[in-house]
């Protein structure tokens, strides 16, 4: 895999197989008074104290791709990035897939809280995997408001070239597939299959805690010269619902399972897990023309320059 193919997204399949071979007044203006998308400021300190001293705002669930995995009445609150946080990301490497994961999740770490309707407070471990990006692009809203935006050029058939801002105003997530849609449960959150061969299944999208086991998993395997079973650390996530985390023996346990089941749950697992797309599919804006123009999700100047400003340099100096 080439480096430019890091930059340009993240793909845990890539990563896998490679491994293998914070802010003042941030409330000012940040949505425009716009109720619709799902974004609000935490106005009472009072309630914002029981998380933290620092300001947080307040984002709907129901806004993420994922949100219909969380129980009604979750909350996430979330901060801008502070310039020590930002310092840290600003050691990613570009090219390595675990370590730009591993510094978004320590942005999320800091600047994210989960508020659970019973007034329990989670961390960015509960949040669905797929949320990542989303929350991360959030996040840096929230950090350079006066400016300092991420864009991709793409041209309109009309030969107009768009200028297209990563800004959640410009996402479109992959939609549920059909297929899956009546066999959601909403009191668990998760699909329920039964299958012909007798079987019951029960998926869900893994949170980050349960991906970062099996990520531990995946470097460990590889350290002692061993190759995962790549099917295996595809499908057993999505098996494992309402888990933060699992341990190393944990997952040998599962592999085991995994190893002596029957074709035909393999067959139509490995399928489900196929259709569980969720996330940030591409980017969008409209033409002056009218006309939808998309472009695939990716990172300009690589995912280092999602929170360090690229141009700073020519930005910064005093001529």
């Amino acid at each position: 895999m080439s480096d430019n193919k890091n930059k340009k997204g993240l793909t845990e399949e890539d990563y896998i197989r490679k491994h293998l071979s914070e802010q003042e007044d941030i409330n000012k203006n940040f949505n425009d008074g716009d109720v619709n998308d799902g974004f609000s400021y935490v106005e009472s300190n009072k309630e914002a104290n029981k998380i933290s001293d620092l300001e947080y705002f307040t984002q709907d669930v129901n806004t993420l791709p994922c949100g219909k995995f969380y129980q009604p009445g979750t909350l996430i609150k979330v901060r801008a990035a502070n310039v020590k946080e930002i310092q840290a990301y600003s050691m990613v490497d570009d090219t390595n897939f675990y370590d730009i994961v591993e510094k978004m999740d320590d942005i999320l770490q800091s600047c994210i809280r989960v508020k659970y309707p019973d007034g329990k407070i989670g961390s960015f471990l509960d949040i669905k995997d797929q949320d990542r990006l989303y929350l991360i692009f959030l996040i840096r809203e929230l950090t350079f408001q006066q400016g300092n935006t991420l864009s991709v050029n793409k041209k309109c058939k009309c030969g107009n070239e768009l200028t297209i801002e990563l800004k959640r105003q410009h996402f479109i997530f992959y939609q549920e597939d059909e297929n899956l849609k009546e066999y959601f449960d909403e009191k668990t959150k998760s699909y329920y299959f039964k299958l012909v061969n007798g079987k019951e299944y029960v998926l869900t999208p893994p949170n980050i805690g349960l991906k970062k086991s099996f990520t531990d998993y995946i470097l460990k395997e590889n350290a002692e010269d061993r190759k995962p079973n790549l099917s295996f650390l595809k499908i057993i996530p999505f098996m494992l619902p309402n888990r933060t985390a699992i341990t190393y023996d944990g997952i040998k346990a599962k592999l085991k399972e995994f190893e002596s089941m029957d074709d035909v749950s393999f067959q139509f697992l490995n399928s489900a897990v196929d259709k569980m797309k969720f996330g940030i599919k591409e980017l969008y804006k409209i033409c002056e023309c009218g006309e939808e123009v998309h472009t695939e999700m990716q990172f300009p100047n690589g995912a280092s320059a999602i929170f360090v400003i690229h141009d700073a340099f020519e930005s910064y100096i005093k001529k």
